[in-house]
């Protein structure tokens, strides 16, 4: 159990450093080497726990995905009419 919660805080901090790559300078910008430096960390730190973990959490992430584009889906539909 103790893995699947490192793997979600991974994930978390995987995201925030993508995010801060698409940040332009006039919002603050970091050098873009450091969310590639922190996004290639927490994919080695994830990809080195147990393979099990790895598994459902990449199901876990894969369904909320999902859940996330359904819900667009339909949000985008049921405005366009």
């Amino acid at each position: 159990m103790r893995t699947l919660r490192q793997r979600r805080v991974l994930a978390y901090y995987a995201i925030a450093n993508a995010s801060a790559f698409t940040l332009t300078a006039q919002e603050g910008r970091p050098p873009r080497a450091v969310p590639v430096v922190g996004l290639v960390g927490c994919a080695v730190l994830a990809l080195s726990l147990p393979a099990t973990s790895v598994i459902c959490s990449a199901a876990v992430l894969g369904l909320g995905a999902l859940w996330y584009g359904l819900r667009r889906t339909i949000a985008y539909r049921s405005h366009r009419r």
